[in-house]
């Protein structure tokens, strides 16, 4: 993600209703519906590091793409697609209203040589996957679409506003056609049944420090913050504008939140492990997957 995005005129968000969730007991592999399991969410962080580094068009991107997929529709989500050119991986947990929420993050790495991207963007995918297995397989209320993307990171030293968002801008870009022919495509709802957006990157840090991001809305993300009810919560704050996956929805006028902590080590902003080697399992939490996850479960339908 890039640091600075023009400004975006304010949008206003009709804050969807919290409906409380049933959890379940037992500690195997299964989903469990209404209960985040953070060690299995670090578990799915970790298989996505096994893979190494894994930009965009590589083969471990090509694998890694493939093993979100299988662990999608092992947790009951729809209409699981991988789609093209930019391997995005996209599914739908049905819920009883037309509307949506999209719920999002980037699964490929920065061309680093070495760069194992446990932070940026393991740990928003195992966030998501988790949460997947977490909610029941239909909802009652607005559905949840999935969307991992390809292809956030700029390629090599090109400009970040335009070679970055990629895998985004080709959702969109999908949303609108959807429109058009009034059904999905490659996997992507029409764009008017997609209500607000939440994008999880960079979440696993173990100094965890979510503030809002001045791109995102500030209704949904004090939404999702009420609900982290722990004295060490995360949320809190604000912070400068960030060029990430949710600004094609914001410009395409759907209110969407980017909940990231853009300060990944020593130094300033964005931190002295981002886009380095030092971005390592060592370096990332199960607990903090943990208070993001609960966090955004509990305001999903």
């Amino acid at each position: 993600m890039g640091l600075t995005y023009p400004p975006m005129r304010r949008l206003a968000i009709g804050i969807l209703a919290t409906v409380a969730l049933a959890g379940c007991g037992g500690e195997d592999s299964e989903p469990d519906p209404g209960r985040f399991d953070a060690e299995r969410a670090f578990a799915d962080l970790e298989a996505q590091v096994e893979l190494g580094p894994r930009p965009a068009a590589s083969a471990a991107n090509r694998e890694n793409a493939a093993l979100i997929a299988e662990r999608l529709r092992d947790a009951g989500v729809e209409d699981v697609v991988v789609q093209r050119p930019w391997r995005n991986v996209v599914g739908t947990i049905p819920g009883s209203d037309r509307d949506g929420i999209l719920l999002a993050a980037h699964h490929d790495t920065k061309d680093v040589p070495g760069m194992l991207g446990a932070n940026d963007g393991a740990s928003g995918v195992a966030v998501v996957l988790e949460i997947a297995r977490a909610l029941p397989d239909r909802l009652d209320g607005p559905s949840v679409h999935i969307a991992l993307f390809d292809a956030e990171e700029a390629r090599g030293a090109r400009d970040f506003e335009r070679d970055g968002t990629r895998g985004s801008r080709q959702y969109v870009r999908y949303a609108r056609e959807a429109q058009r022919r009034d059904g999905a495509v490659q996997g992507t709802p029409p764009l008017r049944e997609i209500d607000s957006m939440i994008l999880l990157d960079l979440v696993g840090d173990c100094d965890l420090q979510i503030p809002r991001e001045a791109n995102s809305d500030p209704g949904l993300y004090a939404q999702i913050a009420a609900e982290a009810v722990e004295a060490d919560s995360p949320f809190g704050g604000t912070a400068p504008p960030v060029s990430d996956d949710h600004i094609p929805f914001v410009v395409a006028g759907i209110p969407a939140v980017d909940l990231i902590d853009f300060t990944y080590g020593p130094g300033p902003s964005p931190g002295a492990w981002w886009h380095t080697t030092e971005d390592t399992v060592e370096k990332v939490c199960p607990e903090s997957l943990d208070a993001v996850g609960e966090a955004v479960l509990a305001v999903l339908p």
